[in-house]
């Protein structure tokens, strides 16, 4: 109903969304100026004759609030970089029943009737359900439906702000017109101003000689202007035509057509570019063109230009189904690299391809598959054309893996093929697994039961140089008990564990047939000891956790057993605690050792948090080790091992301590140790400090020795501007192997950055210290990325880069 206080009571009339499209209407022959962003002039009749934007309207006219007057709750980062935020006064109103389904209440200092026509003037305030609209005066007609509105029109919904001058809609139908008009996205934080705005029957607002921006009100540092808007909330989705983007009141860019995102969700459209420069290549420019072509597929096609070698087309399709799991099929091709033409002649075919294929599943919570391939056409390709990634040109080979799951309630079984492609000229390619079945069986874990254990594994091995393939059968068989309680644990296992090979005729194998086989036994006991302690005034629980491991393993001559996939892993405090010394199966490790490690934790009181922890062990040989992973090797004699130690210390959620030592007592010398620490002060700021150093060992395969220090920094310098940098430091060749620095401008609506990075060009897999080699080059990298917020940006290599270099960097959502 409509409630009046000078006049009769009219009939409820339906007023849809588009009855809150209205205007401000002025007297006859006056300049009148509301609160909006228009002035406007009137002729003797009330019709506007000229209107013009008023550049000293106030921003709180849209719901722009000052950072000193939001709610304490609602400050976020975006409020602390714009110094406000909007504030939507029907924010909290429940959006589940549709305003349609709602009684309409009006009121009006005066109301006039005659005939089908209902004149409502003295400030007009109607509501329905959560729509709120407010004017000078109304006219609306009941035979047509129709209204038109005058005077600081405000329609307000959830999420939406409708202001203008004078206004016409269809109740029947949701249409209207809107002409000199403003409007707010809350949610969005989009806001702009509009000759005309058109209002359809489903909705969709179009938007005449309008402008958009993701900047607050009178600050519009970019801003879209278009000779045609459209902006569909229900689905997300802007297009303009005749739009050009202005920064700082420059044009900067045009297009006679343009389709943007106002929500997160994906849309088919052009994104933005990539522009970089690379002495790897010159200037490179990557613009990706995005296809959703369906909830559950879509397609990313990247043409890329790339100045010292032609067009690389680089492509990636996606697709999740809840029967066959999520695929991702990709790869790139260029046809005919310049620059690689020159730098290998002799190569006959300079064309350049990467495929890639990434798949996981699950079907029915028993099968479970993957897939992990890729392949480039050379050696060469991931450290020329992979620009984004510091790790993509680390890497030394490429993953092909297919896998395949059952997951049974007692038993468990794998299929597996694998093989790699090295991309390392002198580094052989490592053993095709083709096949590789295993099946185990899956222990309860209950405490005071006996476990069986029961595995059996048949590897098929191939390589395409001349190194000895064949089969390979490993199985292992035995029985655990886990004993466990509130105050510690004591977990004991037996098994047999047997190999047996097929080999193929090879001159450096006398027997096509070895074997071998071993009983092993463990016993692993640990107690738990805490206490309640006061450090600084704060209540923590102090645990000891010692712990005993014991492992005993026959010895088995292995001298005639190729090496398929083993190797001798890295000590570490783990290591103390494992059943053997080797990964893969080709290696049955003989051993009589005890070894002791203690724990020690602080966990605060109040929420479980662990904030100190650090452990420290050791391993006793009663027996020397004779089984070597190449059977030339000398026994192991050494009565202990090294002491291995780690340490991390969390003295609160902004800083972290991590590091972890392994110190030889028998030569008095570190063997290696890392130091991390990360400080997130909370401000936008980061910094990164770590140390790591390894020499050669002799119980581990002769690598070289390495010392690296690592420092990296974000930070910001004034309200908008950041400086960040990242080096890694070769301390033994006093020199920096990688750096980057670079400086970004964040502003409340758009950000700037520009980076620069040199690093060494090394063979895939090199680790060298002789920096001055004349045939080593230092490559140099520039990026540069510029986001419009609200509506994306370009150059996403430099996050990649950024995230490389400063660890725990991880870049804002825009």
């Amino acid at each position: 109903m409509i409630d009046s206080p000078t006049g009769p009571p009219t009939p409820k009339s339906p007023i849809s969304l588009a009855v809150l499209l209205v205007t401000l209407g002025l007297s006859a022959n006056s300049s009148a100026q509301d609160n909006s962003g228009w002035v406007c002039e009137a002729n003797a009749e009330g019709v506007l004759s000229e209107c013009r934007l008023d550049p000293q309207a106030s921003p709180a006219r849209l719901d722009w609030v000052h950072r000193r007057q939001v709610p304490a709750e609602q400050i976020d980062e975006q409020c602390l970089r714009c110094d406000g935020s909007y504030i939507d006064p029907l924010g909290h109103l429940d959006r589940s029943e549709s305003p349609e389904l709602s009684d309409i209440h009006a009121s009006a200092g005066s109301t006039a009737i005659q005939g089908n026509t209902i004149t409502l003037s003295d400030r007009v305030e109607v509501r329905q359900g959560y729509r709120h609209l407010s004017a000078d005066s109304a006219t609306l007609d009941r035979t047509e439906n129709e209204a038109q509105l005058q005077g600081n029109i405000e329609l307000r919904e959830p999420g939406l702000l409708l202001r203008g001058q004078s206004a016409w809609f269809d109740s029947d139908t949701g249409e209207a017109k809107l002409r000199y008009s403003e409007y707010v996205l809350h949610q969005q934080r989009l806001q702009g101003m509009a000759q005309e705005v058109d209002r359809d029957s489903e909705g969709i607002l179009h938007i005449h000689g309008g402008q958009l921006s993701f900047c607050p009100p009178g600050e519009e540092d970019w801003l879209i202007r278009a000779d045609e808007l459209e902006l569909d909330t229900e689905e997300g989705l802007g297009v303009a035509r005749g739009a050009r983007i202005d920064v700082a009141g420059v044009p900067v860019f045009y297009s006679p057509w343009v389709q943007f995102p106002i929500d997160d969700r994906r849309r088919t459209g052009l994104l933005w570019p990539d522009i970089g420069s690379d002495t790897k290549g010159g200037l490179d420019v990557s613009v990706p063109v995005y296809f959703n072509l369906a909830p559950d597929y879509d397609l990313l096609y990247s043409p890329r230009y790339i100045q010292e070698r032609g067009v690389n087309h680089e492509a990636k399709a996606r697709y999740l189904s809840p029967v066959v799991g999520s695929w991702t099929v990709g790869g790139a091709w260029m046809n005919d690299d310049k620059r690689y033409e020159d730098e290998q002649p002799e190569e006959r075919n300079h064309d350049r391809w990467l495929g890639v294929v990434k798949h996981n599943g699950l079907f029915n919570q028993r099968w479970r598959s993957r897939v992990d391939y890729s392949r480039a056409s050379d050696v060469d390709y991931m450290k020329d054309l992979e620009t984004s990634s510091l790790d993509a040109k680390r890497r030394t080979a490429l993953l092909q893996l297919g896998s395949l799951d059952y997951l049974g309630d007692k038993w468990m079984a794998n299929l597996e093929v694998q093989q790699f492609q090295s991309l390392a000229d002198d580094i052989n390619n490592d053993y095709k697994k083709l096949p590789q079945i295993t099946g185990r069986y899956r222990p309860s874990g209950e405490p005071f039961k006996i476990d069986p254990i029961l595995l059996a594994q048949y590897s098929s091995f191939d390589t395409d140089d001349e190194r000895v393939t064949g089969n390979r059968l490993y199985t292992e068989a035995g029985a655990s008990y886990p004993m466990q309680w509130q105050y510690g644990f004591l977990n004991s296992s037996a098994k047999y564990r047997y190999l047996h090979y097929d080999l193929n005729e090879h001159p450096d194998f006398e027997e096509n047939n070895p074997t071998s086989g071993a009983a092993t036994a463990t016993i692993d006991g640990g107690l738990f000891f805490d206490r309640s302690t006061n450090i600084a005034g704060r209540g923590l629980l102090q645990t000891l956790e010692p712990r005993v491991y014991y492992l005993y393993s026959e010895y088995d001559d292995q001298t005639d057993q190729p090496d398929f996939d083993s190797a001798e892993l890295t000590f570490s405090y783990n290591q103390l605690f494992r059943g053997t010394r080797f990964s893969g199966r080709d290696r049955i490790d003989d051993a009589n050792q005890l070894s002791l490690g203690l724990t020690t934790r602080f966990i605060d009181d109040t929420d479980g948090r662990e904030e100190f922890s650090a452990s420290i062990g050791q391993i006793f040989y009663f027996r020397d080790r004779e089984v070597r992973l190449d059977p030339r090797d000398e026994p192991l004699k050494t009565g202990g091992s090294e002491v291995a130690g780690e340490l991390t210390f969390y003295p609160n959620e902004r800083l972290s301590l991590r590091t972890s030592l392994v110190y030889d007592p028998y030569t008095d010398s570190m063997n290696s140790g890392s130091f991390q620490t990360t400080y997130d002060p909370g401000d936008g700021s980061l910094y990164n400090v770590g140390y790591s150093y390894r020499r050669p060992l002799t119980t581990t395969s002769n690598t070289t020795p390495t010392e690296q220090a690592h420092f990296s920094f974000y930070l910001p310098a004034g309200r908008n501007w950041r400086v960040f940098a990242g080096i890694n430091y070769s301390v033994e060749a006093h020199t920096s192997v990688e750096d980057m620095f670079g400086v970004e401008y964040d502003s409340c609506c758009w950000m700037v950055r520009l980076l620069h990075l040199r690093y060494y060009d090394t063979d895939s897999g090199q680790r060298t210290t002789d920096f001055d080699d004349p045939t080593l080059t230092r490559e140099h990298s520039t990026q540069f990325q510029i986001v419009l917020k609200g509506m994306g940006g370009f150059g996403s290599r430099a996050n990649s880069i950024m995230k490389d270099m400063i660890r725990g960097f991880n870049d804002s959502e825009y």
